[in-house]
């Protein structure tokens, strides 16, 4: 419980970054999807009923602070959670460059997801071709970052799930 309420915690601080933060560095258009780094994370390495449902809050809180349309950003990282723990189950991941492919592969689908769910709802000439070069980037900009939230994970789960030794 103390593991998830941990995640929990990071991933609003990861969604707080995304909307905010990351906003004002010099990347431009650019915005790496940390958020989705830690629902690759929990797909991975802790498959839980508290992963799924922080994997959806998570996206929904996105959602809240910078999307136009409620629950397209839940619908992406669900589907997201739902692809890497099933691909998971085939394959053991804990090499860096294989989980920072983990994460390009998960943000193409996001991204795809997204545009597939926008596409429904919103009209807009050209949507595709503009957004498929953005996503490309923040996909590689996701995948960068992987390796060093990654760690950073596995170091607070370690953290976390340590004894405490008796007085």
């Amino acid at each position: 419980m103390k593991l998830s309420l941990l995640f929990l915690a990071v991933g609003f601080l990861l969604v707080l970054l995304q909307t905010t933060a990351l906003h004002l560095l010099p990347l431009g258009p650019i915005v790496p999807d940390l958020m989705l780094v830690l629902c690759v994370y929990w797909g991975l390495n802790h498959p839980t009923v508290a992963a799924v449902l922080g994997s959806f809050i998570l996206g929904y809180s996105v959602d809240v602070f910078s999307s136009p349309l409620l629950g397209l950003n839940a619908f992406a990282t669900s589907l997201v959670f739902l692809a890497v723990y099933l691909s998971s189950r085939c394959i053991w991941i804990h090499d860096s460059l294989l989980s920072a492919a983990v994460v390009f592969a998960a943000s193409l689908i996001k991204g795809l997801a997204l545009l597939t769910a926008s596409s429904l709802f919103l009209t807009a000439d050209g949507l595709w071709r503009g957004l498929i070069h953005y996503m490309l980037l923040d996909a590689l900009a996701a995948a960068a970052l992987a390796p060093v939230l990654f760690f950073l994970l596995r170091r607070g789960q370690r953290y976390m799930e340590a004894p405490e030794m008796p007085l």
